[in-house]
């Protein structure tokens, strides 16, 4: 074995057909497996190597509580490899763009979603990390019932109840 091309990588044992080769991530090389019994032409072939980097570990951001229906999610853009927002809970709602690291995020007031943000580079393994995204419902409209106009030192309260919120 030798090397054709590619820089810092080595072959343990240039005579061994099975021989391991290191090299270095994200580097490509050229190998070039060489056959001879002199005083014949020497046979070769090339194999062509190439060490995926791993991806960018990923980090979706802090899980959020926001009150209304629209969040803007906060995961690390990767330096190796490309990141995609996917829904691993919750219903109804919609990533605005799943490709972009701090998308816009839907959904409906009063549910709870987890979102999973993925680094990938091929073929290597993917690195993922889940946010919660939690949408609170706007509380039901106060209403401190009609103004009042009392003789004496008590009146009694009518405001109304709420239905969402205390």
């Amino acid at each position: 074995w030798s090397i054709v091309s590619g820089t810092g990588g080595s072959i343990t044992t240039a005579s061994s057909a099975t021989s391991t080769f290191t090299g270095t991530a994200g580097n490509t090389y050229t190998l070039r497996w060489t056959t001879s019994n002199s005083p014949c032409t020497a046979s070769t072939d090339d194999v062509v190597i190439s060490f995926a980097a791993s991806p960018t570990t990923a980090n979706a951001g802090p899980d959020q509580n926001i009150c209304g229906t629209s969040a803007t999610l906060a995961g690390n853009t990767p330096t190796v490899g490309t990141g995609a927002w996917s829904i691993v809970s919750g219903t109804g709602g919609t990533i605005g763009t799943a490709s972009s690291s701090t998308s816009t995020f839907t959904g409906t007031a009063g549910n709870s979603y987890t979102l999973r943000w993925t680094t990938s580079n091929s073929p290597c393994s993917a690195s993922t990390d889940d946010v919660v995204i939690y949408f609170a419902a706007s509380p039901t409209t106060a209403n401190a019932g009609p103004d009042q106009n009392i003789c004496g030192t008590s009146a009694t309260l009518a405001g109304n109840t709420p239905t969402v919120g205390t």
